[in-house]
């Protein structure tokens, strides 16, 4: 394969209204799957111990929905809340989800393709 190829590897992310997926192109699978959902907690923290966080994305809003107030940052493929679904862009790329580089790369070194559904272009763009 050529080295060309692979250091401009594109990363890949599929913005769904339900579960988003990412990771390099050309991969067997997106590295990255999770709900597409934001979680807040429901009630103020008032015991030591209980859960820590204002924000909760990806497994661990999963792990604690019941406590959490979700909130879809897209709905029927457009985005709703630009806030919340950059909070969940940042997620894909923190350390803990894209810490696998390709040659030694950083993802953030790397093109980006984001896949749109067809409702969210006519929405944009007026087609």
């Amino acid at each position: 394969m050529d080295y060309d190829v692979i250091a401009n590897q594109p990363v890949v992310i599929d913005n769904g209204s339900g579960s988003i997926k990412a990771g390099f192109a050309g991969g067997q699978s997106p590295k990255v799957r999770f709900a597409n959902f934001v979680g807040r907690p429901k009630h103020t923290r008032v015991m030591a111990g209980a859960l820590e966080g204002d924000m909760f994305i990806g497994p661990k809003a999963e792990e604690y929905r019941g406590l959490l107030s979700l909130k879809y940052p897209m709905e029927h493929g457009i985005v709703t809340d630009w806030n919340d679904m950059e909070k969940v862009w940042q997620y894909i790329y923190s350390q803990e989800q894209m810490n696998v580089c390709v040659l030694n790369r950083a993802p953030l070194l790397h093109p980006l393709f984001i896949l749109l559904h067809c409702l969210m272009v006519s929405y944009i763009y007026g087609v």
